[in-house]
């Protein structure tokens, strides 16, 4: 059934965070005896300005997720063709983003240049244009702010601003090792998030297998319980195959000869 205008002012309304029901809208437009052209003129003005409300939050929220903006990756720019295997059609299916809806956390494993950050980063931006808050950062990055957190006593202001998003994306696991207290706060990260409500989704990417991140946590027992509940309800992507990284490399070949004996060598004859 195709909805009156009233409540489709009321939807726009929501959306502007204005407190208008359409009944209130209704009875606005019989009180002041607007004709169906106000009211069609009325109902294009709220959409507009919901319309604009909305790619203003989508742009704060990108520009916040630290994800790229210039040449953002996307599951639009993502060659979905090159996925082979049983359970190809299941990783396609990403862009429904059912993961952060549900609560379940996607760690995505493999070699450099499979595409791995490349998906990642097309689901944090995939879950700002639906309005969810999205962060991005390096490992490395990761462990900056432990760091810096411990210096100045601010563990805890720093673990619940990372409460805040849905989607937290954690990139390269395996590039750089954290220390015992900085395992600790990783635990204390994931355990806060295991227990976070509402829509939620940790993805991580890593050349190594998560049986291999001992290497690079000092704490095997903060990390072990970390990864206990990381990866209670999760979907592990292990990728196999060749960096895709190159495909534009041109390659030359070329072979020199002697040197005349008349040539010019430096200059000099």
């Amino acid at each position: 059934m195709e909805q009156s205008v009233f409540d489709r002012i009321e939807q726009c309304c929501s959306v502007l965070k204005v407190d208008l029901s359409s009944t209130e809208a209704a009875s606005y437009a019989e009180k002041h005896n607007l004709s169906q052209e106000q009211l069609s003129a009325m109902d294009m003005l709220f959409e507009f300005l919901a319309e604009k409300k909305q790619r203003t939050c989508v742009e704060t929220l990108l520009r916040l997720s630290r994800l790229p903006v210039k040449a953002p990756k996307t599951f639009e720019n993502y060659d979905f063709s090159r996925l082979h295997g049983k359970d190809a059609a299941t990783i396609s299916n990403l862009p429904s983003l059912s993961e952060v809806h549900s609560g379940k956390n996607i760690a995505l494993i493999g070699p450099p240049g499979v595409g791995k950050t490349h998906l990642a980063e097309a689901y944090g931006r995939a879950c700002c244009l639906e309005g969810m808050k999205a962060y991005f950062l390096k490992a490395s990055e990761l462990k900056a702010k432990y760091v810096t957190a411990r210096k100045f006593g601010r563990e805890a202001n720093m673990i619940n601003g990372l409460m805040k998003y849905s989607c937290l994306i954690i990139d390269e696991i395996g590039r750089c090792t954290f220390d015992r207290e900085s395992t600790a706060l990783f635990f204390d990260m994931i355990d806060r998030w295991y227990g976070k409500e509402g829509s939620k989704c940790m993805i991580f990417t890593s050349n190594k297998q998560p049986s291999e991140w001992f290497e690079f946590f000092r704490c095997d027992d903060d990390l072990k319980a970390a990864l206990d509940r990381l990866f209670d309800d999760a979907k592990v992507i292990i990728f196999k195959g060749d960096s895709y990284r190159g495909r534009k490399r041109e390659v030359l070949a070329v072979e020199t000869g002697p040197i005349p004996s008349n040539a010019r060598i430096g200059g000099n004859q």
